[in-house]
């Protein structure tokens, strides 16, 4: 289970509903890269493992950069991050009649300061959220 891990930049939020799950793209991506690292698989795989295990028909792939850099080229990078992670996880999803829905949000919608490379780090994130 993907629990919050400082070090790996994951975390998670949950409630009687569903689950969020924050990947940092520090980890599953090289910078400016949609291209996934090597880390990124087994992580990954604990999320398919999850979304296997829960009762969600439907999963949200949300990506988010952080405010360095144009919006345009901020905003295709989230988006093709957020399709990268998608179409990974449906390949390792075993369950049948999961759906997706895949947005990019570039630089919209920080969860910390802009303003320092720690807060840059956490706002550059992809979430996935699915009903448990």
């Amino acid at each position: 289970m993907i629990s919050d891990d400082l070090e790996n930049q994951t975390g998670r939020t949950e409630n009687n509903e569903e689950v969020s799950i924050l990947l940092s793209s520090d980890v599953l991506f090289e910078t400016n890269s949609s291209d996934l690292s090597g880390n990124a698989w087994e992580i990954l795989e604990q999320v398919a493992q999850e979304i296997n295990d829960a009762t969600a028909t439907s999963v949200s792939v949300d990506g988010y950069a952080d405010n360095t850099g144009s919006d345009s080229v901020n905003e295709k990078l989230s988006l093709e991050r957020a399709q990268t992670v998608e179409s990974t996880l449906s390949g390792m999803v075993t369950r049948d009649e999961v759906s997706y829905e895949v947005n990019g949000h570039g630089s919209n919608d920080p969860i910390a300061d802009n303003s320092t490379e720690e807060g840059r780090e956490r706002n550059r994130r992809v979430s996935i959220t699915f009903e448990k």
